[in-house]
């Protein structure tokens, strides 16, 4: 078949050209581009691409997508774990971000538990100082009550005299009405 173009290797895996492209950038040592910047794609290429699409059409993501050329293997690599299988130091290592994680989700547990606290005391400040604005309205009240009796308990001309409005407030809105 030769050498194909990116059109052609998406319409030979019934993809879109822009998943491609996609793919071949993630993997920029094993896809070549032309003089003018477009990717060209081998028989040995195109069966890459394949792999990545089988790879992805399982669940895995492309960043954990490991390639190998025929020249490495014989095929590629189907599962990545078989490159490290026996490696103690990845194991080593695997332990070592096994445990980070474990104790980041303590970090974050004990995080969430702290702020809750300081919110409770800070919910149960709040309540006190309402308590305390309710006594002293409560105070208030009783005391204006003492200065100022009801509106009942003033006599009728008192309370009409409070309700009218004033002559100057009069003059001065008659005043205003002719302009």
């Amino acid at each position: 078949m030769g050498i194909s173009k990116t059109k052609d290797a998406a319409d030979l895996l019934s993809v879109s050209q822009t998943t491609i492209k996609r793919w071949a950038s993630a993997f920029p040592d094993f896809f070549q581009k032309d003089r003018f910047g477009h990717y060209i794609f081998s028989e040995q290429d195109l069966g890459l691409l394949n792999h990545i699409k089988d790879r992805i059409n399982n669940g895995e993501t492309l960043d954990r997508i490991v390639l190998m050329t025929n020249k490495q293997s014989s095929e590629p690599l189907q599962d990545e774990s078989l490159l490290h299988a026996h490696d103690p130091s990845m194991e080593d290592m695997l332990a070592r971000v096994e445990h980070v994680e474990r104790s980041l989700d303590q970090k974050a547990d004990e995080v969430v538990s702290i702020q809750l606290l300081q919110q409770r005391e800070e919910i149960e400040e709040l309540r006190q100082m309402i308590v305390q604005l309710a006594a002293s309205f409560e105070s208030i009240q009783i005391s204006s009550s003492k200065i100022y009796p009801p509106r009942d308990e003033i006599h009728p001309a008192a309370v009409a005299k409070l309700q009218a409005p004033s002559e100057k407030k009069s003059r001065l809105r008659s005043f205003f009405s002719f302009l």
